[in-house]
């Protein structure tokens, strides 16, 4: 890295980390981190808000950067292939029972679940971050889905966890996870894991992040959910499809953004015979 940008990105980060902080979103990345579920959630929400006059207006110009534009396109794709899911589901004579391993507050599961799913749809969200939990069950409570959902502290990435929820799933989802976790294997075993968790005919939507419209910048200015600098990993989302492949999904459909940026796949795992 050249010392300009170096020079550059050091003043972005002073600036953000004062004025900018009058922009509820700017305050919220350095006080939640970039890759929080709680971050997500606001982005989604896409309501302008701030402190003082500048505030609100600071916001907008933020919120309507191009990379929060494709992650509001990847929530559209997401909610989109999880109405399949739960469709194919219903075809196999399913209760639809989703299971989502990193969840955060989930506005797009109470969205989909809200907008017209089967009244015997039900979800399991399960996340480390305590706020994004509470979160999660305020807006479920807001649009009368309590009884629907329900928001439990687990780690995504354990066996014994998954293996002990009360509620077998049919469906699982992960969103924006594999994002920050920048060891293939990692990946790879999870979905594994969640194969292993499903039963046959059973659904996987997840997500993938191929690109970014300034990756080095946000890396350089900006920290991840646990407060430490911001490392995401871009790939191919033909690999990590494959990867899906190789843990014995077969993949149904995948829906990308023009800039190609993020695609959501719906896999399902093969029914014994």
């Amino acid at each position: 890295m050249t010392a300009f940008r170096r020079a550059r990105y050091a003043a972005m980060r002073c600036l953000l980390r004062t004025i900018g902080r009058a922009s509820d979103g700017v305050r919220m990345v350095f006080d939640h981190g970039l890759t929080s579920g709680t971050m997500l959630d606001y982005v989604y929400r896409n309501r302008a808000a701030g402190r003082y006059l500048i505030g609100p207006l600071l916001d907008r110009i933020f919120l309507s950067h191009p990379a929060w534009r494709v992650i509001r396109v990847r929530k559209a794709n997401l909610e989109r292939l999880l109405r399949e899911a739960i469709a194919v589901q219903e075809q196999l004579g399913r209760n639809p029972a989703i299971l989502d391993v990193a969840s955060g507050p989930a506005r797009y599961l109470l969205d989909v679940l809200a907008g017209g799913a089967s009244a015997g749809t039900r979800a399991v969200c399960c996340d480390l971050d305590d706020r994004a939990l509470d979160l999660g069950r305020r807006g479920a409570a807001e649009r009368g889905l309590a009884g629907r959902v329900r928001f439990v502290k687990g780690d995504a990435l354990s066996a014994e966890f998954l293996a002990g929820l009360q509620a077998a799933p049919n469906i699982a989802v992960t969103s924006g996870f594999y994002d920050w976790i920048t060891d293939d294997e990692v990946v790879r075993r999870s979905m594994a894991l969640l194969h292993d968790r499903l039963p046959g005919g059973g659904c996987l939507v997840f997500t993938n992040q191929s690109g970014h419209v300034d990756l080095e910048m946000v890396e350089e200015v900006f920290p991840d959910f646990r407060g430490r600098p911001l490392r995401m990993v871009t790939r191919p989302g033909e690999r990590v499809n494959g990867w899906a492949e190789a843990a014995g999904f077969a993949i149904l459909r995948t829906a990308r953004d023009e800039a190609g940026h993020y695609s959501v796949t719906l896999a399902q795992k093969p029914s014994r015979r």
